[in-house]
């Protein structure tokens, strides 16, 4: 016993001495070591490797140290002397906090590899918090984890983990965002992930129920429509809903457009057309009323609703296919182009083999051809000019033709009746 003690002793005094005389010392003490749980670490197995470090205080707890200039630095069990880093604990896994310590670049005793601070403990991850194995990820208490393809989603309480299936609704994706995976809504809907809800209304007739009842413009989305929720101007008079489709009020806009450009629509908020596309998809999902209203050069105003209006796909060249019985101040006419396809300057499907409507009419529109058999008679049909201003061989409507003011000649609406346009604006709204 008088021996062990003595042994102890000679340790705890070589600590105590200055390095030079404990050097000379360490080779006496290398013939008597020290063996035992009783035995405190070798001061000598490390020399001065790191002397221009300025020390710091003792650690005088349990092995693992380092010898810095004349003092010894032990570490508590677990421990290891070295630089301090974004060292994780059971409370910040990421070590994000210790990521704004004031102790980065400095050396101190930190946790071996593999294990986190608990207090002042290392202790393993798995005994940290909660431990997910498929990950070798430590999460806090009220955090989540979701697996790489979202089919699995843990959850940490009480330093318990549950872990449950988990999918993502049709109308999202398996994302990362902000660091956190998880199954995010696409655009146009809202929700958890799981359960995604459309944020758009199908047309401005669902835009004004649920209250919105100023002009404007709204995002909407189509039952069926293949693409992203879109903007669309919503008229709320005569009965609101109203979604708008066509609109001319100058001739900073060209509607002598190609078909690719009457599909996916063109223009801006004084004058647009929405696109074919877009009308097929609108006018099938609910039976619709047809309406256009129109300011002439005089100041007049007109307007016409037809009860039915639809339009077919692309593959029937966007058929007008129905369009209902008439009301209003304007003229019927428009019954003339049901059933006709839509043609544009690079598309003609007038059926008309003498010439192309649109570029007689400078239009895209469902230009019917029931002036073709007959025009060569007339000596004015190089101008295709009817009766008084109105051009309209080709068709009694041409709301898209080109834009001229107070004469009107190639935008008119019931070709001898109002054929000078100024303002014009087309749209529909559920039948009820």
């Amino acid at each position: 016993m008088k021996r062990k003690k003595c042994f102890q002793l000679f340790h705890l005094a070589l600590i105590l001495i200055d390095m030079t005389d404990a050097g000379k010392l360490c080779d006496f003490a290398e013939k008597f070591p020290c063996k035992g749980s009783h035995c405190l670490p070798s001061p000598c197995t490390s020399k001065t490797t790191q002397e221009s470090k300025e020390p710091t205080t003792a650690v005088t707890t349990e092995p693992q140290g380092t010898t810095l200039g004349s003092t010894i630095y032990l570490c508590p069990p677990n421990m290891i002397y070295g630089n301090c880093t974004c060292e994780a604990t059971c409370e910040d896994p990421k070590g994000k906090s210790a990521c704004n310590s004031t102790c980065l670049g400095s050396t101190g005793c930190i946790c071996k590899a593999g294990l986190m601070l608990n207090g002042s403990d290392c202790i393993s991850a798995s005994r940290c918090s909660c431990f997910v194995a498929e990950a070798n990820l430590v999460i806090s208490n009220g955090e989540t984890y979701v697996n790489d393809n979202c089919t699995q989603k843990c959850s940490c309480s009480n330093n318990r983990l549950t872990c449950e299936d988990y999918s993502c609704s049709t109308n999202a994706v398996c994302d990362v965002e902000n660091e956190v995976r998880q199954c995010y809504c696409n655009e146009g809907y809202e929700g958890d992930g799981e359960t995604c809800v459309s944020l758009s209304f199908r047309d401005c007739q669902d835009v004004y129920d649920a209250g919105h009842t100023q002009d404007g413009v709204y995002t909407i989305m189509p039952t069926g429509w293949p693409g992203s929720p879109f903007n669309v101007s919503c008229k709320m008079e005569n009965g609101g809903g109203w979604t708008v489709f066509q609109r001319r009020t100058d001739g900073s806009t060209s509607f002598y457009q190609n078909w690719t450009a009457y599909k996916d629509g063109f223009g801006d908020s004084r004058n647009l057309w929405l696109g074919n596309e877009k009308l097929h998809y609108l006018t099938n999902q609910r039976n619709y009323t047809l309406r256009f209203d129109i300011t002439t050069s005089s100041g007049s105003t007109e307007y016409a609703e037809y009860t039915e209006f639809q339009i077919e796909s692309e593959s029937s060249n966007y058929t007008m296919n129905k369009l209902g019985t008439h009301s209003g101040s304007t003229g019927h006419s428009l019954s003339h182009n049901k059933g006709k396809k839509f043609s544009t300057h690079d598309r003609d499907n007038d059926a008309c083999g003498r010439f192309n409507c649109v570029e007689k009419h400078r239009s895209g529109w469902w230009h019917s051809n029931a002036w073709c058999s007959t025009c060569h008679s007339y000596s004015s049909c190089h101008r295709f000019q009817y009766s008084r201003s109105c051009k309209s061989y080709c068709t009694y409507y041409n709301l898209n033709g080109v834009y001229n003011g107070g004469n009107g000649e190639m935008i008119y609406s019931q070709y001898n009746t109002y054929c000078n346009v100024q303002y014009v604006e087309m749209k529909i709204r559920p039948t009820y």
